[in-house]
């Protein structure tokens, strides 16, 4: 198996590489970020798994808009700065 693009609605979300006889994911969006590093039995699975993610975390109806994740202020809070 190649290196394959992984998309979920339409926006790029990741690779997957062949890691033995398994499927390895590599994020490259936020979103999805908690699957980096996993394994899965082919790319359906992957597919799957990224799809019953996205749907179990807040904002997945558009987790990919502009402006979407927390306000500017509530970040700096959260580390403490101004």
């Amino acid at each position: 198996m190649e290196k394959q693009v992984v998309e979920y609605a339409g926006i790029p979300v990741g690779i997957s590489v062949a890691e033995g006889d398994r499927i390895k994911f590599i994020a490259v969006k936020f979103p999805v970020i908690d699957l980096d590093g996993a394994t899965y039995g082919n790319i359906e699975e992957l597919q799957r798994a990224i799809h019953v993610h996205m749907q179990s975390t807040s904002g997945a109806s558009q987790p990919f808009a502009a402006g979407a994740g927390p306000a500017r202020s509530e970040v700096a809070k959260a580390f403490n700065v101004a």
